[in-house]
């Protein structure tokens, strides 16, 4: 069987912000994106992959600086035995302004157009199709009534494309391809890019596609492992694996610290909870819960202070609630109870969880000051 070894991946986004970090952190993630690039670009030449597949957004937006597009166009002169294929996304379409159109790209790499395509490959007997976005929406499935070529019917059939894999056509603005769509397209296997994590090898029909996801994560709703798919494509056939490439990985941690009375306990439940990861690499957003006493309000400023030195980054949310006697708080005629008391019926009868969120807040924040006098404000 003739098979050709292919390399896919998506979803770079160069030269993100990373708004969410501090400057010095959010300029060394920029340059470990770029580390990160030549590592997948020297794994593909070490895996001698005969084709790179870059499913989309490989710029973020209009922020892309002329180092970085230098930087690129040599990764993929350094490989000029490998074909590379860009189909451009939402983020970077395809058009005469886009950055695309500001590079001489080496020999070997194609980008599509926002019309389909089909790039025949008579080495590797194999055609590849693909189109782009040649805005930031398409709101109808490009995939929809497309079927591969008669003509190619005894070629090794490829597919890049980027966009959003849903269940209806309608309700999407990100080329929302059906799986009906993909079963009739008549491809070996389709190279999805869009989604930030990696789907799974799936298949339709005679059809394999996935999403190879993002190479490394960008916040905290990219968390967990990141990588590429690597592997061998036939007719009717698909040899394909997820291989993690990513640096540093983002957490959501939920730690409970229930009936906690200082600082120093609840630093040790945090500690204890996220142990086994490697606090020093990663990225944490360390979610507290559980119930605490009113005489104990966290501030966050203080919490942060003393565990600084044990993360590479973290950032902190207190969704922890008071633990009251309600009974008790029932037959208190004080002003505390009075406040305590309309808050609670307020919570309980508001289904809004935003306002939920803001009145728990006033009821911490109020029985605080009944209880101390003194209002500490978190701008966390």
């Amino acid at each position: 069987m003739n098979k050709i070894k292919i390399l896919h991946c998506g979803d770079l986004h160069f030269d993100t912000p990373f708004s969410e970090l501090p400057h010095s952190l959010a300029e060394i993630k920029k340059e470990e994106l770029r580390e990160i690039f030549s590592n997948i670009i020297d794994f593909g030449r070490k895996e001698k992959v005969n084709l790179i597949f870059i499913a989309g957004d490989l710029f973020d937006n209009l922020r892309v600086t002329k180092s970085t597009l230098d930087f690129i166009r040599k990764k993929f002169e350094e490989i000029k035995n490998i074909g590379v294929f860009i189909a451009a996304g939402n983020h970077d379409p395809f058009n005469k302004k886009s950055f695309y159109e500001l590079i001489e790209w080496s020999e070997n790499v194609h980008i599509f157009s926002d019309t389909f395509e089909a790039i025949e490959i008579e080495e590797f007997g194999t055609v590849v199709y693909g189109a782009s976005f040649g805005t930031s929406y398409v709101k109808e499935s490009m995939l929809k009534n497309f079927k591969s070529e008669e003509k190619h019917k005894n070629l090794i059939k490829l597919m890049i494309l980027h966009g959003d894999v849903a269940s209806s056509e309608g309700g999407n603005e990100y080329n929302p391809i059906t799986i009906d769509d993909i079963e009739k397209c008549g491809v070996d296997y389709l190279a999805l890019g869009h989604r930030h994590f990696f789907s799974g090898i799936k298949r339709a029909g005679n059809t394999y596609y996935a999403y190879s996801g993002c190479p490394e994560g960008r916040g905290f709703d990219e968390t967990g492992d990141k990588g590429i798919i690597l592997g061998e494509i036939g007719i009717n056939y698909a040899n394909l694996s997820f291989i993690s490439v990513c640096k540093r990985r983002y957490f959501i941690e939920q730690v409970d610290v229930t009936d906690c009375k200082s600082y120093e306990e609840i630093k040790e439940r945090i500690l204890l909870s996220i142990k086994d990861n490697k606090k020093e690499e990663n990225l944490y957003k360390i979610v507290l819960k559980g119930e605490l006493t009113e005489d104990f309000i966290i501030n966050l400023d203080v919490l942060q202070e003393k565990l600084k030195n044990y993360f590479y980054f973290f950032k902190m949310e207190d969704n922890t609630s008071l633990k009251i006697d309600f009974d008790e708080l029932s037959r208190e005629f004080s002003i505390k109870g009075i406040y305590a008391r309309k808050l609670l019926k307020s919570i309980k009868e508001e289904s809004n969880e935003e306002t939920k969120k803001i009145l728990t807040l006033a009821l911490k924040l109020g029985i605080q000051s009944l209880s101390e006098g003194d209002v500490r404000l978190d701008e966390n």
